[in-house]
């Protein structure tokens, strides 16, 4: 999965939806997709994503959007032929993973075991980072993975033993929502006839607007901006005073 140098992407699966509703709403350009075409996001994830991009076939070595990635934008609007063009790719390009497990029923162990061995990923939070994307991105197109997967690692906290040093101590938790079976974050899916945007740079923070949303409703978006602003310059001037 590695060869030429190539990684698996290990972006937010997010920024990847964004990227590609954004080139949708206008086009998709000749040229290179630099960061004065993909403005919103931030240079970390600018830099993650067009890897990502690369291991999936969409754009070349001068970042030039493949014929796969312009036809996978032009069908992005439509949830079902989205999945019927991003998937084949998946099988495709993480072939040597989805050939050493069984993704319904297998574990998180299993799965991050495929990666380190077929992947080249080492351990740590590049793979925790490439094991999500790829994980997201299957549950995007509708295939069912393992809750054995998706469910969350347990937190420890470290309190100290007889002697006084810390050691760790597992603790116990509910399930939260977006690790539940087949969900996703909060970022990647909207209630019906909603669509969602993430905010780079402000982690699980995203703009949520009409599906048919119109240029007389993002005057709307910007009259809250300002209320906003205010009510963030108000909070700010009484942090400072305490």
């Amino acid at each position: 999965m590695t060869e030429n140098g190539l990684t698996p992407p290990y972006g937010s699966f997010g920024v990847f939806k964004a990227a590609i509703d954004q080139l949708a709403q206008s086009t998709v350009p000749s040229g290179a997709i630099d960061r004065r075409v993909l403005d919103q996001l931030s240079g970390a994830d600018y830099g993650a994503l067009m890897s990502g991009l690369k291991f999936l076939g969409y754009v070349d070595s001068e970042r030039r959007a493949t014929p796969a990635y312009r036809e996978l934008v032009q069908v992005s609007t439509d949830p079902a032929k989205f999945r019927q063009f991003f998937l084949p790719t998946l099988n495709e390009k993480y072939k040597p993973i989805i050939g050493s497990l069984d993704i319904e029923s297998g574990t998180a162990a299993e799965l991050e075991k495929a990666f380190r061995d077929n992947g080249g990923v080492p351990s740590g939070q590049m793979l925790t980072k490439t094991v999500r994307f790829f994980v997201k991105a299957m549950q995007e197109c509708g295939v069912e993975v393992s809750p054995h997967i998706t469910k969350a690692k347990p937190r420890t906290t470290r309190s100290p033993n007889r002697n006084g040093a810390p050691t760790s101590r597992r603790i116990k938790r509910e399930p939260e929502r977006h690790e539940v079976r087949q969900q996703h974050s909060k970022a990647d899916h909207a209630p019906q006839g909603m669509e969602r945007m993430p905010i780079p740079g402000l982690p699980d923070a995203f703009i949520q607007y009409p599906a048919n949303i119109t240029d007389g409703d993002c005057d709307l978006f910007v009259q809250v901006i300002g209320v906003l602003r205010v009510y963030a310059k108000n909070r700010g001037g009484k942090a400072r005073k305490s």
